[in-house]
């Protein structure tokens, strides 16, 4: 099997990927700094498998036509559009467009997510409230997902929610925000002004002297109802 790991970041997943020994395994990204941390990390590779590794900015992606089985996004899509409006995504269509392209014949692509209902399940995007407005304008809803892939070519086949958040263990700590290493963990904060995390900081703070955080926490927090992360599977294909 030859697979792609698009917007790989630090190698996650294709560390995982390579337990299975694919004929190859394709890596991109739009940070040479990524890049480098998945190198390092991806050090132990089956003889069998060829590893390969670029640095592209999405939509362009330098592979032959139908040279894939799979292909992976990760919590890629909301970094692609440079000015959102919420309503069209544009420069995520040119994506899919390109996977479609480098997908062989009944390629399958896996696409991890985050819905504008999963944001505001998330207990810590209500600190920042026009941060999260911003937000809003990044995210696909289910059907704009569906809508997207279709006219790229591909075919949704399935999509589920994960409703814990796996991906983030410390996610429930009411005084994670304090900390700028927890922040530095979820892309979230990374839109933040310094003067709205300065303000969060203070809010945040009031409300642990004053023993409401945990309650503030409790209220806000709804991953168990509508997920933290959607993942959907599409295919392309065969004509």
């Amino acid at each position: 099997m030859d697979i792609i790991d698009i917007g790989c970041g630090t190698g996650n997943f294709s560390e995982y990927f390579l337990r299975f020994e694919p004929r190859s395994l394709a890596l991109m990204d739009a940070s040479e700094g990524m890049l480098s941390k998945a190198k390092e990390k991806l050090q132990s590779v089956p003889p069998s498998t060829n590893l390969s590794f670029k640095h592209a900015v999405l939509p362009n992606m330098p592979y032959e036509d139908n040279s894939f089985d799979a292909a992976m996004m990760n919590l890629v899509l909301h970094h692609l559009e440079q000015d959102p409006d919420g309503k069209s995504f544009p420069k995520i269509v040119q994506t899919f467009k390109e996977v479609l392209r480098i997908l062989k014949p009944g390629g399958v692509l896996t696409i991890i997510s985050l819905t504008p209902e999963q944001l505001e399940a998330n207990w810590f995007a209500h600190l920042v409230p026009k941060n999260k407005e911003r937000w809003h304008k990044r995210l696909l809803s289910h059907d704009q997902l569906k809508n997207c892939l279709s006219e790229a070519g591909l075919t949704l086949k399935s999509a589920y929610n994960t409703l814990t958040a796996s991906y983030h263990p410390d996610h429930s700590n009411p005084e994670g925000p304090l900390s700028e290493a927890w922040r530095r963990s979820i892309s979230f904060w990374g839109t933040c002004t310094e003067d709205e995390i300065k303000d969060m900081v203070q809010n945040v703070t009031h409300m642990k002297n004053e023993g409401t955080l945990q309650e503030y926490v409790d209220t806000h927090e709804k991953l168990g109802i509508y997920g933290a992360l959607h993942i959907s599977a599409s295919k392309k294909e065969v004509q």
